[in-house]
């Protein structure tokens, strides 16, 4: 392994938060930063929401006044981000951090390689807990079960509709966004089943998405379980209730992505799996520093490039 390259700032996630983690760097002069992304192009979830005639736009671009498609708004960040002088790292995925030296261990077009850094900048974003983590869904992960990421995959990408008779797990704005595509594409009227008495989603959120799904509502779910062998034939609750479909979308509830700091031994609450933050989303190990939906809750991407940004500040102070 080549002696490690060492940078100002490094930047682990090249969604939302962490472009504007790095465009704000580049606003105040601080230098040299990379930006490692384990996917193939920058923008992170947002970025495959395509724009599409038909299709259903679902982030809120307040600085607009108005709902775009992901593709559309992580585009515009990442015009910005293609003016700085930051180093990117595609297809690049970090294996291994030694926080306290910020040294990262990386794998990707030309194998194993190594970079420090004075700083280090967390935006690694989050994602939607399995059946298991919900508590209250059990079930193997057969064929035609999914959860949102693969929805848009499956739609957007690759123009398949995973399920005519789709089962939507969940009830969040996430829950509702999966939903409202299912039903452009060309779906049945989704059925939407949650554990709450009422969808968690807001009544203008659900008002907004009324164009396009009005879904089956089921709530009060206390324990249930997929149905099918090799591919989801629906949800039965333990008393009997079935919910027949061919395909189920667990939906919604994030996690953090913190998997990493924890193997690193930064400061990780369980079983949430949030980060132990101090005041300026500081970590526990000086210097190492986190943005976005890392941060835990659920943010729009927007949201994440302006803390990304407004963190840079806090970033170049501890530089100083």
């Amino acid at each position: 392994m080549s002696d490690a390259q060492h940078f100002k700032v490094v930047i682990i996630g090249g969604g939302p938060a962490g472009i504007g983690a790095a465009v704000g760097l580049a606003k105040r002069g601080v230098g040299p930063v990379v930006l490692i992304e384990r996917r193939a192009e920058l923008g992170g979830t947002p970025m495959g929401y395509r724009k599409k005639p038909g299709g259903v736009p679902t982030f809120v671009e307040w600085t607009r006044g108005r709902v775009v498609f992901g593709e559309e708004l992580a585009g515009r960040m990442a015009k910005r981000l293609a003016k700085t002088d930051t180093a990117i790292r595609l297809g690049t995925q970090v294996t291994k951090i030694d926080p306290a030296e910020k040294r990262l261990t990386l794998l990707g077009p030309d194998g194993v390689r190594e970079l420090t850094a004075d700083a280090a900048v967390l935006a690694a974003g989050a994602r939607e807990q399995t059946p298991a983590e919900k508590g209250w869904l059990a079930g193997a992960r057969t064929a035609r079960v999914g959860f949102t990421r693969h929805v848009t995959g499956w739609l957007d990408r690759h123009g398949l509709l995973p399920a005519r008779k789709p089962v939507v797990v969940g009830s969040d704005l996430i829950a509702y966004s999966a939903a409202a595509k299912l039903r452009a594409a060309g779906s049945d009227e989704p059925v939407m089943i949650d554990r709450r008495q009422s969808p968690s989603a807001g009544f203008f959120e659900r008002l907004f998405f009324w164009r396009w799904t009005r879904p089956d509502w089921s709530g009060g779910v206390t324990a249930a379980g997929m149905k099918g062998d090799r591919a989801a034939t629906g949800v039965q609750s333990s008393d009997g209730k079935e919910w027949p479909g061919d395909g189920v979308m667990v939906c919604g509830e994030l996690v953090p992505n913190s998997e990493l700091a924890l193997l690193g031994g930064l400061a990780v609450e369980l079983p949430s799996r949030q980060l132990q933050l101090a005041r300026g989303q500081a970590m526990s190990e000086p210097g190492w520093f986190a943005a976005g939906n890392v941060l835990g809750g659920f943010h729009g991407a927007q949201w994440c490039y302006f803390n990304g940004r407004r963190l840079a500040k806090r970033i170049a102070t501890f530089l100083e």
